[in-house]
């Protein structure tokens, strides 16, 4: 099931990204009367094809969905003697101005998404963790205290509602070579700021960038209260009820549901006999786990789940009115553009981890989560993912728009057009370039698939 919402997330998510994409193109080429022979969605061989009747443009669907194009009227390229009106609707006999906002419209259009998605989750509302934490390597100590715990309000000055929030500023700091200081408040709003010192290197590790700057994360303790019951499972055979809190098992106590979950399942067919607190009252109550394999590995199994409502201490809504939304998903489309521009330099400067580099296998795993958990965040996904299309683009490498960019900006600057030998040669090593990021893409989803 998690396969196919994987690879039905996939589609959606390229369709999204890539049409839009192609339509900015698309668009800005049909506002300069520049005729479009074809209108194309992913590669190789045509599974659709329809011709318009009105200005004969081809819309066509390719078999593979890693990409899309418009090809437009070249005149160099045609195999017809074109008339004065068709020169003048040819790609190629436009002037370099326009020829610059046609390319860079892919890109302009991907950025525009991310914006129109990140204020749909904005006014709608989307659901997060707050950012709790425990300690500070070398900072702040681990207490004894299994319930303390320090919520992070500010990185830097800026407030922050979700482990998100925490992540992008961390992430901003470090790439921009900042001074790191975390706002904490404690269970009795105490607010204290802990500056941290970090190393140079630190994106050169492995990890998530959170847990290598020292931060323990706080995450969410179940107390062994019984939340749910399976029909006809041991649990329901046994007496057992929603609201049940177990306080020992065989006399031994019972902190947490990470403790009972863990003696249920080291006691398959075993009888076990449970202190159960119920209304004021403790009840004693006789289970027997069935036997369960589960990884070539004998369990025990019960058939409960637990209490999740005391998640609700953990949860936090972030949601703005329409005005404000916008604002906010303007400035986010521009951190979020600006930090993976900076991440990319920092990529191929090696100052970064190349395993952070994730290929379409990734991108169909992110996509069939998102996608499970509710369209508004798969629409925050799809921002992300919009951001980054439209950065890859633009970077200087010859074969992307950012390549013909180039091109254009030095047509610009010397009044003559890059000739077509040097075109030529660019287009080879960046065919290279792109192939060896694939190549990595690839490499790095495979080893997190069978890591």
């Amino acid at each position: 099931m998690e396969i196919i919402q994987s690879i039905i997330g996939f589609f959606i998510a390229i369709g999204i990204l890539v049409t839009f994409h192609e339509f900015g193109h698309f668009y800005i080429a049909r506002l300069f009367n520049v005729k479009v022979l074809n209108f194309s969605i992913g590669f190789g061989k045509k599974i659709y094809t329809k011709k318009s009747s009105v200005d004969s443009t081809e819309y066509s669907i390719g078999l593979i969905p890693l990409g899309g194009y418009v090809k437009m009227l070249e005149s160099r390229e045609s195999e017809e003697t074109l008339d004065e009106q068709s020169l003048n609707q040819c790609f190629d006999k436009q002037s370099v101005y326009k020829k610059f906002l046609i390319v860079a419209a892919g890109p302009a259009f991907n950025l525009i998404l991310a914006v129109i998605f990140f204020i749909f989750v904005h006014f709608s509302g989307i659901t997060g963790m707050k950012p709790y934490i425990t300690s500070i390597d070398n900072h702040l100590p681990q207490t004894s205290d299994l319930m303390q715990k320090y919520e992070i309000i500010k990185v830097n000055d800026i407030n922050t509602k979700r482990w998100q929030d925490v992540r992008i500023e961390i992430l901003n700091s470090v790439v921009n070579s900042k001074n790191l200081n975390i706002h904490i408040k404690s269970d009795s709003n105490n607010i204290q700021v802990v500056p941290i010192k970090y190393d140079k290197d630190i994106l050169k590790l492995d990890g998530d960038i959170i847990t290598n700057i020292g931060l323990k994360v706080k995450t969410p303790e179940f107390p062994a209260i019984i939340g749910f019951i399976e029909d006809n499972s041991p649990a329901s055979l046994s007496g057992l009820e929603i609201g049940d809190k177990v306080i020992s098992v065989n006399n031994i106590e019972i902190i947490n549901w990470d403790t009972l979950s863990s003696t249920l399942k080291n006691n398959p067919n075993n009888i076990l006999q449970l202190k159960v607190l119920r209304n004021n009252n403790y009840i004693d109550i006789v289970i027997v786990p069935l036997s369960k394999i589960i990884a070539n590995e004998t369990v025990g199994y019960a058939g409960i789940s637990p209490d999740r409502n005391t998640l609700n201490d953990y949860r936090v809504m972030v949601k703005y009115p329409l005005i404000e939304s916008i604002y906010k998903s303007i400035i986010l489309t521009y951190d979020f553009s600006v930090l993976t521009f900076k991440m990319i330099f920092e990529l191929f400067t090696g100052q970064a981890n190349t395993n952070n580099i994730s290929g379409p296998l990734s991108i169909a795993e992110f996509s069939g989560k998102s996608l499970s958990m509710g369209i508004v965040y798969f629409a925050y996904l799809l921002a992300i993912l919009s951001i980054s299309l439209g950065v890859l683009n633009l970077l200087p490498i010859p074969v992307l728009d950012g390549g013909h960019l180039v091109y254009y900006i030095i047509e610009m600057l010397t009044g003559h057009p890059v000739s077509e030998k040097i075109q030529l040669v660019a287009q080879q090593f960046g065919l290279i370039i792109l192939f060896g990021i694939m190549i990595l893409a690839f490499y790095n989803d495979y080893v997190r698939l069978v890591g």
